[in-house]
């Protein structure tokens, strides 16, 4: 109606849109979570996956004029909203459009019904009005998935919910009169390796940041930083953080947070702010502040960043949250955060680090010790932490078990404390039988 726009149903696997409906894992990198939640996702136009669209099939959908499941989720309404991601419109974040991150299920698409004008001059951008030729639209975007709802969880640290996702940063000009000062500059050399006694000590230490820059593993703790090459650990580290990146602040105490995009540059989260290097030079425009990325103003500091090879996406952590960081757009997506409990299974909370290392999985660091993350199974394969200065360093093996109290939570029973406590108790019974058997002999 709006643009020149024509649809045609056809029985091909070349179509332009495919329509599948799939439930958890189903081969693209974004698996369904059942009932509630995530009810559908689409991708952007191009080529391979590009323009499809895949929805939960455990979802209760309910079709139009389908009374008796008056529970259901709309599928009218989930379908035209995710074929909008098929024909490359974005989230909006004008609650009465179509696009809007969010499903409401007082939305009634399905009679007659109009586009926004927030949608309508979308398309039109893409594709042109009627009366205009068309535009285009090329390119593979990453996945947008359509939650039921916003995020209701209120953890202590990471979510805001009187600050508005769709807030815009705030700017300040200020101006001043240059003045020039003519003072002795006083000098002072230090070493690059930092004193000895602030200095960290490799094997008995929890990390700040875990990072693979250049294909090297950079770990942070304070000032300093670890380089680990392929053979190990290189001499005379631990460093200064400044020794490499100078022109970090000057007061510089600890990096919360690194990773390298996939354009190779460097992002550093220190507190509130945020870095971005090409290299050992800063890019112009930066710092930013956290809320430059659309993250709300309660996030203090960011615990851990990292591009996860699973769907090549950036996702940062804090607290009990998650958000997936949209590179193109220099933001967080609209639809989060979420809780990390939801797909990180087994990581827990307030994580220290987390980066992807060549193996291909995913390492979560807390205290000092480490677990490593299946992407295939999408849980923890060690339940316990296993020592991070032994694996990474090549320290001495000590007993975790002794110096941390973060093992990972189980539902699981403990059989060798029930063992141990069971058989016990059979011998305090055996005896207790004994001693009753002789006192009724003695007694006859």
């Amino acid at each position: 109606r709006h643009s020149r726009l024509t649809f045609a149903e056809v029985n091909s696997d070349n179509a332009d849109i495919l329509v599948y409906f799939e439930k958890g894992f189903h081969g693209d990198g974004y698996p369904f979570d059942g009932q509630g939640q995530v009810l559908a996702h689409a991708f952007f136009p191009g080529g391979g996956r590009g323009g499809d669209v895949h929805f939960d099939i455990e979802e209760p959908w309910q079709l139009t004029g389908d009374e008796e499941n008056g529970n259901g989720v709309n599928l009218f309404v989930v379908a035209a909203h995710e074929f909008g991601h098929s024909l490359g419109l974005s989230h909006s974040s004008v609650a009465d459009s179509l696009m809007y991150p969010w499903y409401n299920s007082n939305n009634d698409l399905s009679g007659e019904f109009d586009l926004s004008d927030d949608d309508r001059y979308g398309i039109q951008q893409i594709y042109g009005a009627k009366d205009r030729l068309w535009g285009k639209n090329t390119g593979d975007k990453p996945v947008h998935r359509w939650p039921l709802r916003p995020p209701t969880l209120a953890p202590p640290r990471g979510w805001d919910p009187q600050v508005p996702v769709t807030e815009k940063p705030r700017t300040t000009t200020t101006t001043t009169t240059p003045t020039t000062t003519t003072t002795r500059r006083t000098t002072t050399t230090s070493s690059p390796w930092g004193t000895d006694s602030e200095r960290p000590d490799t094997c008995n230490t929890a990390y700040d940041a875990v990072s693979i820059i250049r294909k090297e593993v950079y770990i942070f703790k304070g000032k300093y930083i670890w380089r680990l090459g392929n053979r190990g650990l290189y001499a005379g580290y631990p460093a200064l953080t400044t020794r490499l990146w100078n022109n970090l602040p000057a007061s510089l105490t600890r990096v919360d947070a690194v990773y390298e995009r996939l354009d190779k540059k460097i992002v550093f989260f220190i507190g509130r702010q945020v870095y971005v290097f090409h290299g050992t030079n800063p890019l112009e425009g930066y710092p930013k502040q956290l809320t430059d990325l659309g993250l709300p103003r309660s996030v203090d500091k960011i615990d851990a960043a990292m591009v996860w090879g699973y769907n090549s996406r950036t996702y940062l952590f804090s607290g009990t949250m998650y958000w997936k960081f949209d590179e193109d757009e220099q933001r967080v997506e609209l639809d989060y955060p979420r809780d990390m409990g939801n797909i990180w299974k087994g990581v827990g909370y307030n994580i220290d680090a987390a980066f992807q290392w060549k193996d291909g999985n995913v390492y979560f660091f807390k205290g000092k010790g480490f677990w490593k993350f299946n992407d295939r199974t999408m849980s923890v394969e060690n339940k316990k932490p296993l020592q991070s200065s032994h694996f990474w360093m090549g320290c001495p093996a000590i007993d975790l078990n002794d110096t941390l109290g973060n093992e990972i939570p189980t539902d699981e029973p403990d059989t060798v404390g029930q063992s141990a406590f069971l058989a016990a108790n059979l011998q305090n019974l055996l005896i207790c039988f004994i001693i009753s058997f002789v006192c009724r002999v003695y007694q006859r």
